[in-house]
């Protein structure tokens, strides 16, 4: 029966750390709806350094699924763990889930991307979309999609979250991206925007199911110097390139 996808296969790369109370569950249900498109697929946790028993789920769990893969860390850093999971996929398109983030809808709609299209991404600004999260933390996102607008002119209303690129992209622009922790993703989706590619955004629809592991509070500073240094770093490219 032929697909009724564009791709024949995909990988979805799932950053974890000190997930060892839904990540069972969790996966469970991820591979439930990858099965559900009839696809070969893979899934690369990307483990970067749990103090509990994280690591140690995922290994059983690679028992029980041939399709999951991991690679570990002994920093915690979400930057160099989606880098390190993107670099170690394989198929021709690489998605971007989190333990407790992920879509079926999303993922649908990602393997039906056009061919005009870079990537995709699940933005929780757009007019149609739910989020709810907590007052601060949507607080937080627009103030970040102010500074992003104001530094990079990027049209993007969001940069974090679900998202689906084609390997071709991932491949050219992943060595290029300097950026760590809070902004990896964010780097990658603007150097792909200023390089001409199309970025397709749709509703996300978000819930919490746990608290973040991240502190809110520690994460704004130090997302602000990591923005302010790329500003730097993208206009020395830039006398680079008008020098040439």
């Amino acid at each position: 029966m032929e697909s009724k996808f564009k791709y024949k296969n995909f990988s979805i790369v799932i950053p974890i750390y000190n997930e060892e109370e839904i990540i069972e569950e969790s996966t469970n249900a991820i591979i439930a709806i990858c099965n559900s498109t009839g696809l070969s697929f893979e899934i690369i946790f990307s483990e970067n350094g749990s103090t509990d028993d994280t690591k140690k789920i995922a290994e059983e769990l690679i028992k029980k699924y041939p399709e999951i893969k991991i690679t570990s860390s002994k920093k915690p850093n979400y930057g160099n763990a989606l880098k390190a999971g993107f670099e170690l996929a394989k198929n021709d398109l690489i998605i971007s889930f989190d333990i407790d983030y992920y879509s079926e809808s999303f993922l649908n709609e990602a393997l039906m991307l056009d061919d005009n299209y870079s990537c995709i991404t699940a933005s929780k600004r757009l007019v149609s979309s739910e989020d709810g999260r907590r007052f601060v933390r949507r607080l937080a996102t627009n103030f970040f999609v102010i500074l992003l607008k104001a530094l990079f002119g990027t049209k993007l209303s969001d940069t974090h979250g679900m998202k689906a690129i084609r390997k071709v992209e991932i491949e050219k622009f992943v060595p290029q991206v300097v950026s760590t922790q809070d902004i990896f993703d964010t780097e990658l989706l603007i150097r792909i925007e200023k390089s001409g590619g199309k970025i397709k955004e749709i509703p996300a629809k978000v819930n919490e199911i746990r608290p973040s592991v991240s502190v809110i509070y520690k994460r704004i500073p130090r997302t602000i110097r990591s923005l302010v240094r790329l500003k730097v770093i993208f206009y020395k490219e830039s006398l680079k390139t008008n020098s040439l």
